[in-house]
């Protein structure tokens, strides 16, 4: 972002310097019209370019704190022995339940948790064994 910021100042500089040739007569008005289209095309790009980084930004520095509102929020509650309905408004955003399905002839019930400041975790699934003969 701050090459694309220097390069922007950069450009600046540029026009300003063909504006000035131009109207000394240093450079036609047409080689003046081409550089500078070629050069506020650029510039343009490298606005663009720049707003999209600072969005980037911005939602990762919004993604840190709220991890770190998570990690407050998991460090209160240290020694937990059974789960209340205070410990659920305090972590759970959201719980989806979904209608139970028959695999392999078992009842099987989904639900996905929407965790407060975190959104959706899935933790990573233990990979089977394989049985060797």
């Amino acid at each position: 972002m701050e090459q694309a910021q220097a390069r922007i100042r950069k450009l600046d500089e540029i026009i300003q310097h063909l504006y000035e040739d131009n109207l000394e007569g240093k450079i036609s008005d047409e080689r003046f019209v081409k550089l500078s289209e070629n050069y506020e095309k650029e510039q343009k790009t490298l606005e663009a370019r720049v707003s999209e980084l600072r969005g980037l930004i911005a939602s990762e520095q919004e993604s840190s704190v709220n991890v770190e509102r998570f990690l407050d929020l998991v460090r209160k509650y240290t020694d937990i022995r059974e789960l209340n309905a205070e410990l659920i408004r305090e972590f759970v955003e959201k719980i989806m339940v979904f209608k139970a399905e028959r695999i392999d002839g078992r009842r099987v019930q989904r639900i996905r948790l929407i965790w407060n400041c975190i959104g959706e975790f899935m933790p990573p699934m233990p990979q089977k064994e394989e049985k060797t003969a």
